[in-house]
């Protein structure tokens, strides 16, 4: 998957992007939510970033995560981009000035990064382990996958530990399913 990933030209990837992007601001999950988790996209990931800056620009409180000891990660609430830092693994992370996202406050929409997923929500992350841990404490939270439609594929191979997500978006369409386990 990260071959398939690095073989996208930049031109398509940005098109793909653009499409992704197009499809999730238009969605009734991001209407609905009040607050965005989101990942800060890098290498060949869907970019993130305009969507940030459209979900702050649209008012709705936007948090990156954070990765903690123990393979635990929480979320940080930003006011734009410029409050992000290199953290862990070279991946953006909120400032230290920045303050833990109360998960408590009306619908809650994360946004997670995955190398492929399925249809039946399953996702195949990058073997660590933080976004199946913080999902597993936090039922309340609508999960959805970010890729583009080529990086789904029939069946993702799942542990015990793996937590379904609730939707995917891709360029051609935004779908959400049951829910999570």
């Amino acid at each position: 998957m990260k071959q398939l990933r690095d073989s996208i030209s930049q031109s398509e990837k940005a098109e793909l992007d653009r499409m992704i992007r197009e499809n999730l601001l238009g969605s009734e999950l991001y209407k609905m939510a009040d607050v965005i988790l989101s990942f800060i996209s890098i290498d060949g990931e869907p970019d993130t970033r305009e969507m940030i800056r459209k979900a702050l620009a649209d008012g709705k409180t936007v948090a990156v995560p954070k990765c903690l000891p123990e393979h635990k990660m929480t979320f940080y609430v930003i006011d734009s981009l410029d409050d992000c830092t290199e953290g862990a693994y070279g991946i953006p992370e909120p400032a230290s000035r920045c303050r833990e996202v109360r998960l408590t406050d009306g619908n809650i929409l994360c946004i997670v990064p995955g190398l492929a997923f399925d249809r039946k929500g399953a996702r195949l992350g990058y073997g660590g382990g933080y976004y199946d841990r913080f999902l597993s404490r936090h039922n309340n939270i609508c999960a959805i996958g970010c890729c583009a439609e080529r990086f789904v594929v029939d069946s993702v191979p799942e542990e015990d530990t793996d937590q379904r997500l609730c939707g995917l978006v891709t360029e051609k369409t935004v779908e959400v399913h049951n829910g999570r386990k």
